[in-house]
């Protein structure tokens, strides 16, 4: 410096002058360098980021502004060109400038290379110019008033002022961002716009104007960019996975997503290795993990600034001979400094936000990924609630850590050094502080291990919760018929109340935590004060001491508070990890097991399996379920399977797809194969896509496909035709046409191998024959392809190339038709069982689709081309009402002493800080007031803990009362709201919302009672400091409650985006677990999930809009509060006559807390509002229109009712819905007790819809049913479904015991349930099990074959000995011998019963009393069955010529019973 500079570098009587007056050598070097060491500094860390890019788009056309940029650069050169050769004897400015020509230089690289690189605003240079422009003007200041009459003087002065201009200009130029037109308008603008846009947010403006003005749809949203999309976060967590482990298994298929590198179909986990989940996930994104620690370390500096410059201020007061200007400086410097470290932390809240983002969209994408390649086994173990929670809660906890983690080493680091300062002004005082800080980390470490291990009891309790309600909503039909709704509410309220046992003890351990933390800075402050005090007598406490040690406090309880919530969201994502990496770590389908031939290669044999010996199970104990299998099965023949219930034959099928352990054998397929299960899985969307399944769509071939399954009536009933929607799980659907689009599916997808696994047991018989012929038949679509066929008929066997019997999991003969009858004893019993019920047709006949009693076939007619009603998204303000919901399901005890203790927890706050400052102005008596504010700040600390412990039991309640509602409101609910509604829309209430007011709301609030009592201390001390506060304050608030009002607006909304987008998620997830076997035996799990990333990035969208809207409103809050801070430091200097220094060190110590008070205020509150919006779903759900009462006490039927069976049917009339047509038009019908009735009528006669209505699923518009002389609308429902058995056609099991499933409500003995079980022949099957009744069943009953589930239902009704019975082809999945069995032992068990019967198969209803006969709604025929065959004008008549039965058979079949 000395060799540069001929003047001092610094003048340390500066602060005394009565202007600041800077050295020319400090002018000409520091001031100057200061600019060119960031940039320098900086320029490779730029370079670095800029090569990093993963976007390779193509550089930026030369514009006028880029022009711009590089003339001024050229100008700035030659001015510094100037400088250097008139200053030539000036060391400093020559040596300056040589430096500012080599960086300028630089810059017009730099300003190339980002246009090369795409960047549309640069940092660097935004930053180095606007540190230029600060640097230049000292030096005009001070040469503008030196200035002298001679022209050098104003030469250099001129040159000065010209150097400012191209300064400004370059400045201004780099405020602008570059246009590009090739950029997605909808996608995030965040990478091209300016730098100030993005400093400031103002980018994120227009979305936020257009909430305030209208709500927000998921249209205003942006498209997020490639960087943070699924596809790409699943592929650079793969990555990591990939490094830390060496060898790995194929999970993630090909993705041909534009713009990824080639490699995005590398292996993405590794197969049964233990690893670290969380390490992946960190690895992945470390580079914005550290540049968002950068970020955050220089906020921390800022901060811990903060009160040395109070420091100093105070300092300024106590000194009346400083200049005034000094003050000003002090205050400006502070409203600066916050500032910067608010700009810092919203920049660091992004960084960490983006983060959190792709941290959930990450496991999302990997859990839905591995859900793909799950084996069965691990699909048993994994329940669809478990993995619903991976996704909704164990994600959701990851998000959080995001902004906390950090604290890991920031909160240690700011403790140092505060504690450093505070030893700085407290000196030994400081000890006893810090001692009692420290004996609190282990007990809130000890609190911490507590609470880790009640949230993990918690997961699981939760997880069993969310799979019972799965399980309830998959089975809602059958609760409903059987009246079984309470006990099922009494079995999700003993798993609720588990849960809320951990609930409770959290909220308890967390007030305790919460609190400590609170108060320690309390203690340590009084601690602190007092030790000071009576160590010496000279040791007097100055406001200068002790607002600066209360600065310090204040700071310090930042890390301290943070430390609890960060331990627990740590706790509670170590959990997750640890459940996310069991999960990934699962077993998963042996892509091995079945080896893939080429066609060319294969010999015309298509599928060959040698010495096959296979098992569900993948442990050594478990039983062989297919063992010694040899089969060759040739190109193009049709080979049938047949066996009894349970022998094997699906589980061959499932072999032969490779879902099934192979423990010995090989397995070889030729040619791409096509599944038809025996369950028809249907997507929600329209019947097209469920036919086409992603192929393109050939008009032609299509139309074939549609006539050749019998379709071509269906898609004239169908108000949309092809076009409509159909509902999850084909609920718009009967049985027969959910199998036929099943299998058109299976057609059109034009493969080489068919496995149709019992396509044609629920159709009628002659559709069925049409469907033989035209389909599966040598004359059929598919006469040169090869087809596997599991059937229970007989009918079709003689046209087969080949027959395999399988019996007990073996093998037992194959052979032709003709060959095998005459020397298989098995084939022969199999084919007389059948032949007695299954008449040989051949005639194609007329399409009669299948209606199945659970099916609302009628509604079809009605119903519009969206039969899902989209979700409803409400609008505004949320509603008083909801807040005053929540608070009602409180107690009114509860909420009032937490208000009490709010009003004394403030009061407390403000008695303590103004007595601390009265205190501070007085030098005597310092025992006394140091005891009055021990008493104070010990009263503060209790208010406060009884704050929290009330808010924290209010929400416990609270809780356990909204779910309770939401439970009730959902089973009360009437089958149409089932029927349009998604179960993943249903299940998002009971995960995701029901866990944002278990733990995210009371956060919420109990964050925003502490940050409200902030704000009203501040606000209060404010206006005591001096009543020209208020003048400031009143505008400012204006402005403040603006924009928390447009901010509110829009954030709200965005919440409410952000749940009904995650409901498509769940909805979508549960999907593909149904129809898990089929996407995988199509292949089509590339499709799946790039419709399921699709599903997450439409949902992080709207959490990404709701997040910078959020950072957003906290840079135009902390603008609010940085106005404050300098109105207020500026007042004070201008009064400070006026003011002691005890006041001002209260007023500005609270004031440097504004920033932090408002900003959490309207965040937490905003953050109320959004998640009250989970209050307000829930209540939505809890008072939807509910069916009739299920008991009315004044009005219930005789206990014994009914006693005979009698049903009066009047004048009925019903239709769905109140905007739909008729679906039944005066009924009249007469059933006497003990009657068999068959129901017949084509597809859309209304037979579903008048079963439906004997037991008041859909409610009569018109007349009357009355039973035993009770009409059914005058009782209770389930007085009427608890006596009134239906067996449905679909078999409903429950994950459970068989005891559980066949008796919920525990009415029935053992005895009673083994002699039921007895009697649908299934007692030795699960005896020989090992568990007796107490034999678990998985989600689904999936560890039990479809026929085994089908006897299971109709023991289930069975059991009940009702009266009245109505029956839905309950034996549509057995094989012949057993539903003889069957039906025989349903005509002895109801043979004084009155029965009911849909017909499917004729031959079921021959033996009835009498037949009725319905035509679109209308009842045509009611008569005796042999009456009305014997009349050929009959509609009875004609359908038994269809079936080809003759009325003698009639005759013999009641002359046999």
């Amino acid at each position: 410096m000395i060799r540069l500079c001929t003047t001092p570098l610094w003048d340390e009587n500066i602060t005394n002058l009565s202007y600041p007056y800077l050295t020319e050598c400090f002018r000409n070097t520091i001031l100057q360098w200061i600019p060119l060491s960031v940039f320098w500094f900086v320029l490779p860390l730029w370079i670095y980021v800029l090569n990093r890019r993963g976007r390779k788009l193509q550089a930026m056309r030369i514009s006028s502004l880029f022009i711009s940029k590089m003339i001024f650069t050229v100008f700035f050169i030659l001015m510094q060109i100037t400088n250097a050769a008139t200053e030539v004897n000036n060391q400093a400015v020559f040596f300056t400038s040589i430096i500012y020509i080599i960086t300028s230089i630089t810059i017009l690289w730099l300003i190339n290379y980002d246009r090369l690189k795409n960047v549309h605003s640069s940092e660097l240079l935004f930053i180095f110019w606007l540190l230029v422009s600060l640097a230049v003007t000292p030096n005009v200041i001070a040469n503008s008033i030196d200035v002298d009459k001679s022209i050098k003087s104003w030469i250099r002065l001129t040159r000065l002022y010209f150097q400012l201009f191209i300064t400004l200009v370059s400045f201004i130029l780099n405020c602008f961002a570059e246009k590009s037109t090739d950029i997605e308008k909808l996608i995030v603008p965040e990478s091209y716009v300016s730098f100030p846009s993005r400093i400031f947010y103002t980018w994120v403006t227009p979305l936020v104007l257009r909430g305030y003005k209208k709500p927000l749809e998921e249209s205003d949203c942006w498209k997020l960019p490639i960087s943070e999309r699924v596809v790409t976060v699943v592929h650079q967590v793969q990555k990591c996975i990939d490094r830390m482990r060496k060898t790995s298994s194929k999970i993630l298929y090909a993705n041909p997503t534009e713009n990824l590198d080639d490699d995005l179909t590398q292996p993405l986990l590794t197969h049964r290795q233990k690893f670290v989940f969380w390490h992946a996930l960190f690895r992945a994104f470390i580079h914005k993990i550290m540049a968002a620690g950068l970020i955050k370390f220089v906020h921390d500096l800022l901060q811990l600034a903060g009160p040395l410059v109070l420091k100093l201020f105070l300092a300024f007061f106590n000194d009346p001979t400083k200049p005034k200007w000094l003050g000003l400086f002090y205050a400006m410097l502070l409203s600066v400094m916050t500032f910067c470290q608010a700009i810092f932390l919203r920049t660091y809240f992004h960084y960490q936000f983006l983060v959190g983002l792709r941290f959930r969209s990450a496991i999302s994408g990997l859990v839905y990924r591995k859900t793909l390649k799950l084996s069965n086994a691990s699909k048993h173990e994994t329940t669809t609630g478990e993995i619903i929670n991976l996704m909704a809660i164990d994600a959701s906890h990851f998000a959080d850590i995001t902004t906390q983690f950090h604290m890991l080493w920031s909160g240690p680091f700011q403790i140092t050094v505060i504690l450093v300062l505070l030893y700085k002004e407290m000196q030994l005082a400081i000890v006893p502080g810090v001692i009692l800080l420290f004996l609190m980390i282990p007990v809130n470490l000890f609190l911490q291990r507590i609470l880790k291990q009640l949230t993990s009891k918690k997961m699981k309790i939760k997880d069993e919760r969310i799979k019972m309600v799965n399980e309830i909503l998959n089975g809602i039909r059958v609760l409903k018929l059987y009246a079984w709704e309470m006990a099922f509410v009494r079995t999700i309220n003993r798993i609720r109340e588990s849960e809320l046992i951990y609930i409770r003890q959290k909220a308890i351990i967390g007030a305790v935590s919460s609190i400590l933390w609170i108060f320690t800075p309390i203690l340590v402050g009084i601690t602190t004060f007092a030790t000071y005090v009576l160590l010496s007598d000279s040791n007097i406490l100055t406001a200068e001491k002790a607002f600066v040690s209360l600065a310090l406090f204040n700071l310090l309880r930042g890390p301290l508070i943070s430390f609890p919530n960060m331990i627990n969201s740590i706790i509670e994502a170590r959990v997750s990890s640890e459940r996310i990496g069991k999960f990934l770590t699962r077993d998963e389908i042996d892509e091995d097991t079945v080896e893939r031939i080429p066609i060319e290669m294969s010999n015309e044999i298509s599928v060959h399996i040698q010495n096959g010996c296979f098992r569900w199970l993948n442990h050594p104990e478990a039983p062989l379920t297919l063992k010694n299998i040899n089969l060759q099965i040739r190109q193009g023949s049709l080979v049938a399977l047949v066996g009894s219930v349970g022998s094997g034959k699906s589980s061959m099928l499932s072999a032969l797809l490779g879902e099934m352990n192979k423990t010995n054998g090989r397995v070889f397929m030729s040619g791409k194969i096509s599944y038809v299960p025996q369950t028809a899985w249907i997507m929600n969307t329209t019947l097209r896509e469920n036919v086409i399944f992603g192929k393109d769509f050939d008009k032609k071939f299509y139309n074939q496909v549609i006539e050749a399954c019998a379709l071509r009536q269906d898609l004239v009933m169908l108000p949309a035709k092809d076009q409509t929607e159909i509902g999850e799980k084909g609920i718009n659907l009967s049985g027969g046409q959910r199998q036929r689009v099943s299998l058109a599916r299976a057609l059109y997808s034009n493969a080489d191998i068919y496995l149709l696994d019992d396509p044609l047991s629920a159709v009628d018989a002659h559709v069925g024959a049409h469907i033989f012929k035209h389909v599966i038949g040598s004359k059929g679509l598919l006469h040169d392809k090869t087809r596997i066929l599991v059937t229970h008929g007989v009918s079709h066997l003689h046209k087969c190339d080949q027959i395999v019997v399988i019996s007990q999991g073996e093998i037992v003969d194959h052979g032709e038709y003709a060959d095998l009858i005459g020397r298989s004893q098995i084939l022969r019993d199999f084919v007389q069982s059948g032949k007695r019920e299954e008449e040989d047709d051949d005639d194609d006949g007329e399409n009669i689709a299948a209606v199945s009693i659970d099916n609302d076939d009628e509604q079809i007619e009605e119903e519009k081309k969206k039969l899902i009603e989209k979700e409803k998204i409400e609008t505004g303000s949320v509603k008083f009402r909801i807040f005053s919901t929540y608070i009602r399901s409180s107690r009114l005890l509860l909420v009032t002493l937490l208000l009490i203790f709010f009003s004394l927890t403030i009061f407390s706050t403000l008695c303590t800080n103004i007595w601390l400052s009265k205190w501070t102005d007085q030098l005597t008596h310092p025992i006394y007031y140091m005891s009055i504010y021990s008493i104070l700040g010990i009263t503060q600390g209790f208010f406060a803990f009884l704050m929290q412990l009330f808010l924290k039991l209010s929400a416990y309640v609270s809780s356990r009362t909204l779910h309770s509602a939401l439970l009730l409101g959902i089973l009360r609910s009437p089958m149409s709201f089932f029927d349009t509604t998604p179960i993943g829309r249903i299940l998002n209430r009971f995960a995701k919302e029901i866990d944002s007011v278990d733990s995210t709301l009371p956060t919420s609030f109990s964050q925003a009672l502490v940050t409200l009592i902030g704000v009203i201390v501040t606000v209060s001390l404010l206006i005591y400091g001096s009543w020209l506060a208020i003048v400031e304050l009143i505008p400012l608030a204006f402005l403040f409650i603006y924009i928390q009002r447009v901010y509110i607006s829009s954030s709200r909304q965005l919440r409410r985006l952000d749940s009904v987008t995650r409901s498509s998620i769940y909805a979508n997830f549960a999907e593909t677990i149904q129809g898990l076997t089929s996407i995988r035996a199509y292949h089509i799990q590339q499709r799946s999930i790039d419709l399921f990333d699709k599903f997450i990035d439409r949902n992080q969208s709207c959490n990404f809009a709701s997040s910078v809207a959020n950072r957003w409103l906290g840079v135009r809050l902390e603008m609010i509060s940085n106005l404050i801070i300098l109105f207020t430091a500026t007042t004070s200097v201008l009064v400070r006559g006026h003011l002691t220094a005890g006041t001002v060190g209260l007023v500005m110590t609270y004031a440097l807390q504004i920033t932090n008070s408002l900003n959490l205020f309207v965040r937490t509150w905003s953050e109320i509002e959004t998640n009250v919006v989970s209050v307000e779903r829930i209540n939505e759900y809890a008072e939807l229109k509910s069916e009739a009462a299920w008991e009315i006490s004044d009005n219930k039927p005789p206990p014994h009712w009914p006693i005979r069976g009698d049903i009066q049917i009047k004048q009925l009339s019903t239709r769905y819905r109140e905007q739909l047509e008729l679906v039944l038009k005066d009924i009249n019908v007469n059933i006497e007790h003990g009657e068999k009735i068959g129901i017949v009528g084509r597809t859309g006669s209304g037979k579903s819809s008048l079963c439906l209505a004997l037991l008041r699923i859909i409610e009569p518009t018109a007349g009357t049913v009355i039973i035993d002389n009770v009409d059914v609308r005058s009782i209770g429902l389930h007085d009427l479904r608890s006596k009134v058995t239906i067996i449905p056609q679909d078999a409903i099991i429950f994950a459970g015991d068989i005891r559980f499933n066949i008796d919920p409500l525990g009415h029935y003995s053992d005895m009673e349930i083994w002699s039921v079980l007895e009697s649908v022949h299934l007692k030795e099957r699960i005896m020989s099990r090992g568990d007796g009744l107490t034999y678990m069943l998985v989600e689904g009953g999936q560890n039990m074959s479809a026929g085994e589930r089908q006897l299971l239902c109709l023991a289930r009704a069975l059991l009940r000995k009702s009266k009245i019975f109505i029956l839905d082809e309950a034996t549509a999945a057995i094989d012949m011998e057993t539903d003889r069995l069957i039906q025989r032992t349903i005509r002895s068990a109801l043979k004084n019963a009155t029965v009911i019967t849909i017909a499917h198969r004729l031959h079921t209803i021959l033996d009835s009393s009498k037949i009725l006969v319905l035509s679109d709604g209308s009842m045509q025929e009611y008569d005796q069955p042999i009456r009305l065959a014997t009349d050929p004008n009959s509609i009875f008549a004609k359908l038994l010529r269809d079936a080809n039965i003759h009325p003698l058979d009639i005759t013999s079949v009641l002359t046999t019973t």
